[in-house]
């Protein structure tokens, strides 16, 4: 179980403990020759190290999940130690484990992680990035049996480009769809996904942002996120320093769907 993978991983206490999952993959590949491009080294040697993945995505194979767990200390070799005790710790699981013992070994998992998606967003027409799910957070026990459920959701939209990535150590993911935001359904997918996710987020005793705040887009969730008392709160406390409404109008107090889906544009 995943939950089980990040406790394990957590006792050796990574400097960072990353993760990106088949869709995030499977963009990769589609976007392989660019991507490369974006390493740096022989473009023959660096594509080679993608083998593996295109074979496994050939044989229907992809990993649901890749998890990068980087070790940092005094020296080299005490952070292959530490990588190899923590890769020691999986065993009897199943898991196919690679231990990378330099960044250019490693710069593969990290570029599918932080470039794929961006790549096919520069590259394919009128779709843009829509971050409106984009930075919830479950407890790390509570992964094994959230994640089935949120991909079950988001499932519902089975022609919907996403990928999901995170920091598994934190419970912490980003869901990034590629949408139009021109097409009139839109509004209505934004609102539908955002309503069940943030449910299923709140059911779990997660929270439905930990790095990027709220925003207009997280705003009219804020109420079940906090409860009736600390949002009547957050309005007192912008009644006294924001009168006016001057400052972040419709962020964090007072700001409902309509006004988000208004910014539609500014969102994506």
């Amino acid at each position: 179980p995943l939950a089980e993978v990040a406790e394990r991983i957590m006792r050796h206490a990574p400097e960072s403990f990353e993760s990106y999952d088949d869709h995030t993959l499977s963009v990769a590949l589609k976007v392989l020759p660019r991507l490369v491009r974006r390493m740096k080294g022989n473009a023959i040697r660096l594509a080679f190290q993608f083998l593996p993945e295109a074979w496994m995505a050939l044989t229907g194979g992809l990993p649901k999940l890749v998890l990068i767990a980087e070790f940092t200390a005094a020296t080299g070799e005490e952070a292959e130690a530490a990588a190899l005790a923590a890769r020691d710790a999986l065993s009897g699981m199943g898991l196919k484990t690679n231990v990378t013992k330099s960044e250019a070994e490693g710069e593969k998992y990290w570029t599918i992680r932080r470039e794929s998606f961006n790549l096919l967003r520069q590259h394919v027409k009128h779709l843009r990035t829509a971050p409106f799910i984009d930075d919830f957070v479950v407890r790390r026990e509570d992964l094994s049996a959230f994640l089935p459920e949120l991909y079950e959701v988001l499932g519902t939209y089975p022609k919907m480009v996403f990928t999901v990535a995170g920091h598994v150590g934190d419970g912490n993911f980003h869901i990034i769809p590629l949408m139009d935001v021109r097409l009139p359904e839109t509004e209505s997918i934004i609102r539908d996904l955002a309503e069940k996710v943030y449910a299923l987020v709140i059911r779990y005793g997660g929270s439905i942002t930990g790095e990027h705040n709220d925003g207009i887009i997280r705003t009219p969730f804020v109420g079940r996120m906090f409860g009736a008392e600390i949002e009547r709160l957050f309005g007192e406390t912008k009644e006294l320093f924001d009168p006016l409404r001057v400052f972040n109008p419709g962020k964090k107090v007072g700001g409902e769907f309509g006004y988000a889906m208004g910014h539609l544009d500014l969102i994506a």
